[in-house]
């Protein structure tokens, strides 16, 4: 399968570079940079990194979105900038999983920090996942385009386009946790107070049921800021 890696961006230069070059490794098709208005070099850092930049309205979803749209290869591999594939990943590990009969699949999630409340916030996090087939978007998930489309796309939602997109996913057949972890940065749960990180995955916790019960996104992004 030809892969194309979409990234949404936004101010990124710090780690545009390393991640363009993470996903090489890959061998994809094209990796296609959905840039949402960021007033640094990151354009420009990634065109010289041989991806394709592509500008979008900003917001995670809507940025996915275009990516999506704009996509050559069947398989569609969404990663955030401060993530991290496998080094040993190779292109026939997610190939694979559509031959194993899932829809598609996502990483286990691993934080580049080893404080004992990230690493608790990483556990429940990957046993959300791998027990409820619920991954959020910084585990880098993957489904063929045809199933993409067939899912219905990524919502333009302000956030928790990861979310609903898992939701709807699960309507259609199960995502594969791989056992190969991606690493992200822990830089949105450091918020300097003690427990900052356990603290801050609470309240996402919350949001994420308040989304489930029925609330829009657009009233909960101020609870996420």
């Amino acid at each position: 399968m030809k892969i194309t890696v979409i990234i949404p961006v936004f101010n990124e230069k710090e780690n545009i570079i390393s991640c363009i070059e993470n996903v090489k490794r890959i061998n994809p098709l094209e990796i296609l940079v959905v840039d949402g208005g960021s007033s640094d070099n990151t354009c420009e850092l990634a065109k010289n990194h041989g991806a394709k930049v592509i500008s979008s309205k900003k917001g995670r979803g809507i940025q996915l979105a275009e990516g999506a749209k704009e996509a050559k290869g069947d398989l569609l591999l969404f990663i955030h900038a401060d993530a991290r594939l496998p080094k040993n990943l190779i292109n026939g590990d997610l190939t694979k999983v559509f031959n194993d009969g899932y829809i598609g699949g996502f990483f286990r999630l691993r934080f580049d920090s080893d404080s004992l409340s990230i690493r608790i916030v990483e556990t429940f996090a990957n046993l959300r996942s791998s027990l409820f087939s619920l991954p959020y978007g910084d585990q880098a998930i993957f489904v063929s385009k045809k199933t993409y489309e067939e899912i219905g796309g990524f919502k333009e939602y302000p956030f928790l386009e990861d979310l609903d997109f898992a939701l709807r996913a699960r309507r259609l057949g199960r995502l594969k946790g791989l056992d190969m972890p991606v690493t992200v940065s822990s830089r949105r749960l450091k918020k300097g107070y003690l427990l900052s990180p356990i603290i801050v995955s609470l309240r996402n916790v919350m949001i994420a049921l308040l989304f489930i019960f029925g609330f829009k996104p657009e009233k909960l992004v101020r609870l996420y800021k």
